[in-house]
């Protein structure tokens, strides 16, 4: 089964500088579900009329950092299964929301009839990728960020904007990527003598894609003999009505696969999103996907693995529009009583897709060997960030993007 996220651990430390950012206020708030007040994951926020959105967090907070010069003045926020809401900011001054979601009502209008049998409708699903999503290459252009926490500490921070030369759809391919501009961070005073980094980034970031890659380690036609599927409850979002399907691995595979939900669009029969988690509680087998190098003397254990794919619709295509992973896993030194937990994340969000590709020449490509905090010095330029020279650990990949947008519209005019 393809390893799908590889982390390398070394012993040696680093340091790095940090520049403040300025003239931006920021709105920040919390996502939760009217009536229960259970935090909604991974929530859309737009603020209207720009280019700047949001994605909430795991707790549901989220924080938009505006330029003081944009006069918005409305978010529109929105989730899965609820109803999309407009909620009223005022431009220029700091200020704290709160964001309550209603349910959407499921509309009966007719719709196209379908077997509500779970692993047929996986089968449709898988069998219409080459409807669906994008047969040609494509090129994308891409922004990343990669985590790495020792408790609840920061440790290390890379970024970069990366130029993705994407494989068709439906076809054997595989993707190419180069790093444009990148920067990162490194706490030292945050560690002792472990040293922990993230081999592939990038890579792995786009290994995820369950759309193009085979399902979850398992090729399409084998997935019945891996995977148990069942109906959960159908949500709408933008009044479209969506299949959930989730799935685990069958009781008697003894290795380590995955468990989950996807999210298939009715009408056009594509996966739309699929959130997932690898097997890897209490079982010791797992750590051989994960842990490629390590001191003899150090005992490992991963703890959680959680993945999130995100596709969305242009032009009645589908095309991958995010991911996110997170790996949890204790570290213990031989005779020592304690032990660290460190947390590995990463994003990554399309920002722009095109029908033609770019060259990416070799010195910039980043290979699934690669490891990104030894690379983003060659690639760093503080010009290029502008305001936002400062890395925030805790701000949404998609405000982020909404700062840089502006120098990658520059290199598209002087390409021209």
């Amino acid at each position: 089964m393809k390893a799908y996220y590889r982390l390398t651990i070394l012993i040696l430390t680093l340091s790095f500088n940090i520049i403040h950012a300025q003239e931006y206020y920021s709105v920040s708030g919390r996502v939760l579900d009217a009536s229960s007040k259970r935090q909604l994951s991974y929530a859309s926020i737009q603020l209207l009329s720009t280019n700047i959105s949001n994605v909430s967090n795991s707790e549901g907070n989220f924080l938009l950092k505006i330029p003081s010069i944009l006069k918005a003045d409305t978010l529109l926020v929105s989730y899965l299964g609820y109803k999309t809401q407009k909620i009223a900011i005022k431009p220029g001054s700091d200020q704290r929301v709160s964001v309550l979601l209603n349910p959407s009502e499921i509309s009966l209008a007719p719709i196209t009839v379908r077997p509500q049998d779970a692993s047929e409708l996986m089968m449709m699903a898988l069998n219409r990728i080459d409807r669906n999503y994008h047969v040609d290459p494509m090129q994308i252009t891409a922004f990343y960020r990669e985590m790495i926490k020792k408790g609840n500490s920061y440790v290390s921070i890379n970024e970069a904007v990366l130029d993705i030369n994407k494989s068709a759809y439906g076809r054997y391919g595989v993707d190419q990527i180069g790093i444009y501009k990148a920067r990162g961070n490194y706490d030292s005073n945050r560690i002792d003598t472990l040293m922990v980094k993230f081999q592939g980034g990038p890579n792995s970031a786009l290994d995820i894609d369950v759309a193009r890659d085979p399902f979850l380690g398992v090729e399409p036609m084998l997935i019945k003999e891996y995977y148990d599927f069942k109906m959960s409850a159908p949500v709408t979002i933008d009044n479209r009505y969506f299949y959930v399907i989730e799935f685990n691995q069958k009781p008697y595979v003894s290795d380590v696969f995955f468990r989950g939900r996807v999210y298939i669009e009715s009408q056009s029969m594509a996966i739309a999103r699929i959130e997932f988690n690898m097997n890897v509680e209490e079982n010791p087998r797992a750590n051989s996907y994960f842990i490629r190098k390590k001191p003899t003397n150090l005992k490992m254990e991963v703890l959680s693995a959680a993945y999130l794919v995100n596709y969305k619709e242009i032009n009645g295509l589908w095309h991958f529009d995010y991911s996110r992973t997170e790996v949890k896993f204790n570290a213990k030194w031989d005779r020592r009583w304690f032990r660290s937990t460190y947390t590995i994340m990463s994003e990554l969000a399309t920002t722009e897709i095109s029908d033609r590709q770019r060259k990416i020449e070799n010195q910039n490509r980043i290979r699934s060997r690669d490891i990104m905090s030894a690379k983003v010095q060659d690639f760093t330029d503080d010009n290029f960030w502008g305001g936002y020279n400062i890395i925030e650990p805790d701000a949404s990949i998609e405000s982020v993007i909404s700062r840089i947008i502006r120098q990658l519209s520059r290199r598209e005019r002087e390409i021209q």
